[in-house]
């Protein structure tokens, strides 16, 4: 009987007036297309495709996704060229009026950097050397060419991998985190959208509730105007149940207001905002009068939640991203010492380009070097402060760990608690409605009757509304603890058909954006 009673309220409300229902059209009338009715599962489709908020956290991943390629890049070969253009005359050559010197160098290089610290260099050169009362032809100028090779490896401060690929690690933990931030937020945004669908068809159908109270207190007043007329009531009487049907269209107003409202919440988790899109109502299904699942015991949930949780992986991401700050700034406090080793091949200055390259070839000279050099800042302040910044940094990723793990814990169960205790709401308040309606038709016969009042009607009315509006708050609270203990522990995305790449995929695809968001191998 509890079953049959509140899925029969249900009927009723879809058939007794709910806003948004389109009624039959009489014949020979021509009938306006009615909006089709959102499924859950469309609807969440739609927020997952439209909802901006999610799209603007797509593209901060899609930045993040960009800072890794730019640390990426820094080992990436580099290749050079400079051309330098030069002249002189000395005091003596101008005053026996000889004419000045001219050179031209141009000279490429390409380098690369090694995730270890060490530069290697590799370079070509060639040098024409002519006079400014000679001629220009290739003939009377001398040319020589040369090549080098150069490794410079940092022996102290900045040596390591540990140094050189900080930039990359930061970068590439960011990304992780702001991966991670995404699919979480889609998932706060497919709860989101559950709780704002069922809070729209329990607000549609409180107002087909309060819209049969409104008929009843009506029906009333129409009994006691005619028991009035028969003598049978006084002008108090009639009085009093006028009251309760201005009271009743109170109410309705107040529901429908709260019906505006639970609509433009399910419209902006929707991504529904256009002014073309406002007037034409969202048709849902009707709030369902079966009990949710119960949650499994805590103990065991709450350790499904603790490996699922977004937030605990992005502070562990954190934790890591300081672990290798502080290697970098233990590295980087000390001295500077750089190794330089050098060797070049010089061909001879030679008439003509084509002489120059068989001198290089044939008869080159050689040089080679080695060095060391040390550079100390006096004091070391700033690469002691840089170390003890690191080490505080650090000190704060774990405790911050350390809070999203004992906040998951009393938000899990605080929303687990929610759950259990919704759960037993809906049973009493099911029954306490199948109760109240009773009590309100007994004493409506009663009066009918002429062995009761009109004031034991009124409360029984009031009792009743009360009673209403406690059975759908009660469903409601239910379905949005369900949500939120379904979104901890991860069944969010099982009950909607979804997989976590399934889910992110979808960000986004009613708009224009590039391309999709490559595979993340680090998930919770």
């Amino acid at each position: 009987m509890r079953a049959f009673l509140p899925a029969s309220f249900l009927v009723a409300a879809s058939l007794l007036g709910a806003e948004g229902v389109v009624a039959p059209a009489p014949v020979n009338q021509a009938v306006a297309t009615a909006p089709q009715t959102v499924t859950l599962a469309a609807a969440i489709d739609q927020a997952l495709a439209r909802n901006l908020g999610l799209v603007i956290t797509r593209l901060e991943t899609a930045r993040a996704l960009d800072f890794v390629e730019q640390a990426e890049a820094d080992f990436d070969p580099v290749f050079g060229w400079s051309n330098r253009l030069s002249g002189a005359q000395s005091s003596f050559d101008r005053q026996f009026g000889n004419p000045a010197a001219r050179d031209f160098s141009s000279d490429v290089s390409l380098s690369r950097k090694f995730s270890w610290g060490g530069t290697l260099t590799l370079g070509t050169g060639m040098t024409r050397l002519w006079s400014d009362g000679g001629s220009l032809n290739s003939s009377a100028s001398n040319f020589d060419l040369g090549t080098s090779l150069s490794y410079t490896q940092p022996l102290l401060a900045g040596a390591g991998r540990a140094v050189n690929l900080s930039a990359l690690i930061a970068a590439k933990e960011g990304a992780t985190r702001s991966r991670l931030a995404l699919r979480a937020a889609a998932l706060d945004l497919i709860r989101d959208t559950e709780v704002a669908y069922w809070s729209l068809a329990g607000a549609r159908t409180l107002v087909a509730l309060r819209e049969t109270s409104l008929r009843s207190a009506e029906s009333l007043l129409e009994q006691v105007q005619a028991k009035r007329r028969l003598g049978d009531a006084t002008a108090l009487e009639e009085l009093q149940a006028a009251a309760d049907v201005a009271n009743q269209k109170v109410a309705v107003l107040n529901a429908k207001q709260a019906v505006d409202g639970a609509e433009m919440r399910l419209r902006r988790t929707l991504g529904r905002g256009d002014a073309a899109e406002i007037e034409q109502a969202v048709l849902v299904e009707a709030i369902p009068a079966a009990a949710v699942a119960a949650p499994e015991p805590f103990t065991q949930w709450i350790r499904q939640a603790a490996q699922f949780d977004f937030d605990t992986a992005i502070q562990l991401s954190a934790l890591a991203q300081a672990n290798s700050s502080l290697e970098a700034a233990r590295q980087n406090d000390a001295p500077q010492l750089d190794l330089t080793l050098a060797g070049a091949n010089v061909g001879p200055s030679v008439a003509g380009l084509n002489q120059a390259y068989h001198g290089l070839r044939d008869a080159s000279g050689w040089s080679n070097s080695i060095s060391l050099t040390y550079r100390l800042p006096l004091g070391s302040r700033e690469s002691e402060a840089a170390l003890r910044s690191a080490a505080r940094a650090r000190q704060q990723a774990e405790f911050r760990l350390a809070d999203v793990r004992q906040n998951l814990v009393f938000n899990a169960r605080a929303t687990w608690r929610d759950l259990e205790a919704a759960r037993a709401r809906v049973d009493s308040a099911t029954s306490a409605l199948a109760l109240q309606r009773q009590s309100y038709e007994g004493e409506r016969a009663r009066y009918a009757a002429g062995q009761s009042d009109i004031l034991r009607v009124l409360q029984a009315q009031a009792a009743l509304d009360a009673a209403q509006l406690n059975w759908i708050q009660s469903l409601l609270d239910a379905r949005s603890a369900s949500a939120r203990v379904a979104r901890l522990d991860g069944s969010l995305l099982a009950r909607h058909g979804f997989t976590l790449e399934g889910a992110e995929a979808k960000v986004g695809a009613g708009l224009p954006l590039d391309e999709p968001l490559p595979p993340l191998s680090a998930t919770p």
